[in-house]
C-alpha cells in the first residue's frame, strides 16, 4: 500500500509540473518562446533553423510592439546569420538590434554592450578597424557603469585587446598604448581569474569568402 501511494503521488507530481509547464508555455508571449527556440536551435549548430525561428520572434515582437523582443530577435539574426556566412545580413541585423536596443533601458534580459561588441567582434575580423573603433568607444564606459571591471574582469582585458589592436592599425599608437596598459592591469589585478564569457568566434571560412 505505501509503494502504491508513492507511485500515486508522484503521478500526481508530474501531472502537476506538466500542466504547469504547459501553462507556462500558453502565456508567455509568442515571440519569447520563437526565440527560446531559435537560442535553442543556435546552440546546438542549427543556424538555418535559428534564423527562421527569430524571423518568427521577429514578426511576433512587431505585431506585440514589444521592444526589447524586436531588438532580442535582431541580434539573434546577427549572431545566426554570422554562423552561415552571411555576414552583410550579420552585420544589417546587428545595426538593427543596436538600434531598437537605444530606446530601452539595459535590463536582465539584455544590455547594449552586448550588441555593440558582437558587431564590433565582426568588423574586427573583416579588418574594418575605424569602425570596430567606433563601437569600442561607445561600449567602453556602459562596460564600466555594469562593472565588467568587478564582475567579469579578464573578458574586458579581451575586450580592451581588441580595441589596442583597433588602434594601433589606424596609427593611434598612443591611445593604443594606453588601452594595452588598461588590460594588463585588469589582468595583474585579478591573477588566476579567467574570462566568464567567451564570445562566439567568427569561423574563419566564412572570412576567406570576403
Amino acid at each position: 500500500m505505501k509503494y502504491q501511494y508513492k507511485m500515486s503521488l508522484s503521478i500526481k507530481v508530474s501531472v502537476i509540473l506538466l500542466i504547469f509547464t504547459i501553462i507556462g508555455c500558453a502565456t508567455a508571449p509568442q515571440q519569447q518562446v520563437l526565440n527560446a527556440e531559435g537560442n535553442r536551435a543556435y546552440l546546438t549548430a542549427r543556424y538555418q533553423e535559428a534564423v527562421q525561428r527569430y524571423e518568427k520572434a521577429l514578426e511576433a515582437a512587431n505585431q506585440n510592439k514589444d521592444k526589447q523582443y524586436i531588438a532580442i530577435a535582431s541580434y539573434g539574426l546577427g549572431r545566426a546569420n554570422v554562423k552561415l556566412c552571411r555576414l552583410d545580413e550579420a552585420e544589417h541585423w546587428l545595426k538593427h538590434s543596436i538600434q531598437a536596443r537605444e530606446t530601452l533601458a539595459d535590463s536582465s534580459l539584455a544590455y547594449m554592450t552586448q550588441n555593440l561588441s558582437e558587431l564590433a567582434r565582426l568588423y574586427m575580423a573583416q579588418q574594418r578597424y575605424a569602425d570596430a573603433i567606433t563601437l569600442f568607444e561607445r561600449a567602453t564606459p556602459m562596460l564600466y557603469r555594469l562593472k565588467a571591471d568587478k564582475k567579469d574582469p579578464i573578458e574586458l582585458a579581451n575586450q580592451f585587446d581588441a580595441y589596442e589592436e583597433a588602434l594601433r592599425k589606424t596609427g593611434r599608437a598612443a591611445e593604443a598604448d594606453a588601452m594595452a596598459n588598461k588590460a594588463k592591469e585588469l589582468r595583474q589585478d585579478n591573477p588566476g581569474k579567467v574570462a566568464l564569457f567567451r564570445p562566439d568566434p567568427i569561423p574563419q571560412a566564412c572570412l576567406a569568402h570576403n
